[in-house]
């Protein structure tokens, strides 16, 4: 549906809002298997550039959403849940609300999200392990900055991952969003890893 570089220019969007090079947090969230969001109602600025959001996930790996936890995990819950919980939590909470709001900042592009656009392989392989390699990775030079900044091609992008994706997938994890003082908490390092 959507090509690979306008996945990168996503990708690389999301680091240098967050504050460049020092602020991404690390770490490894085990996401799940979702279904495909409803389209929210409310409008958000249009991107020229955004990951691929194509190829269903395999459909055994994914339990039922009856499943799925009652709520968030609590801050450092998210690793103690089962593959399964995490499968069916996904699956009932994450995807909707994230879909949404990528529906939201491009409807055109972001129509029908699915589990492959923050899990490239991982949703077809059903391990959904994060950081994803096969996500673009993020350019930490001093042009990749400059492209995220201001005017740069890259910076409205940039903005709706900044202040939309980071935090609410944030807080769906029940985890706090990074914080550049204390270097802690869910950051761009969690979904990309970085172009050497």
């Amino acid at each position: 549906m959507l090509q690979r570089f306008a996945g990168r220019i996503l990708a690389v969007s999301v680091i240098v809002a967050a504050g460049f090079a020092g602020a991404c947090g690390g770490g490894e969230p085990q996401a799940t298997q979702p279904s495909n969001p409803a389209p929210s109602a409310s409008a958000a600025p249009s991107a020229s550039a955004a990951p691929e959001a194509s190829a269903a996930p395999v459909a055994s790996a994914a339990p039922s959403a009856s499943a799925a936890p009652s709520g968030p995990p609590g801050p450092g819950e998210w690793d103690t849940w089962s593959h399964d919980q995490k499968l069916a939590y996904m699956k009932s909470t994450v995807l909707p609300k994230m879909g949404a709001l990528f529906h939201d900042y491009d409807p055109k592009k972001y129509a029908e999200t699915k589990c492959v656009l923050c899990h490239r392989s991982g949703a077809k392989d059903g391990g959904f392990k994060m950081p994803d390699p096969d996500l673009p990775k993020l350019d930490f030079s001093e042009a990749g900055k400059k492209e995220m900044q201001g005017q740069g091609k890259f910076a409205k992008v940039a903005e709706f991952m900044h202040k939309q994706v980071v935090p609410t997938q944030a807080q769906l994890l029940g985890e706090p969003a990074f914080d550049m003082k204390t270097k802690t908490g869910f950051g761009c390092m969690q979904c990309h890893t970085v172009k050497k």
